[in-house]
């Protein structure tokens, strides 16, 4: 095999390494999302739970696409559009847990890239 064939095997093996190592982190951090959420939706911060469904069906989850790397967070009810919005978005959830790890989702990402 030539230097130049080694070279590119090696580029292509870390690049490999990084993408997996991506999307653990992905993983990582949809799974802390979600776990933080429902810990502190357990003592009500962010509306009041009269069955429970809306903070033990809210989902997290990893994606990669061509483009885009991350996480989410969503509702598995479909009152979840108005606890989000309803009195203004006071009681919204969503985006106050997802920024919570945000800064430090990009920094992992920053050190792995």
């Amino acid at each position: 095999m030539s230097n130049e064939a080694v070279v590119k095997a090696n580029i292509h093996a870390i690049y490999a390494r990084r993408k997996l190592a991506t999307i653990a982190l992905c993983k990582y951090y949809a799974t802390l999302v979600i776990k933080d959420f429902r810990a502190e939706q357990t003592a009500e911060k962010y509306w009041v739970n009269r069955t429970f469904f809306a903070r033990d069906l809210m989902f997290s989850k990893q994606f990669i696409e061509a483009d885009a790397v991350g996480f989410f967070l969503s509702h598995g009810v479909e009152y979840g559009v108005y606890l989000e919005t309803a009195n203004n978005g006071q009681n919204a959830a969503l985006e106050p847990t997802v920024n919570k790890f945000l800064p430090q989702f990009r920094k992992d990402m920053k050190s792995l890239w």
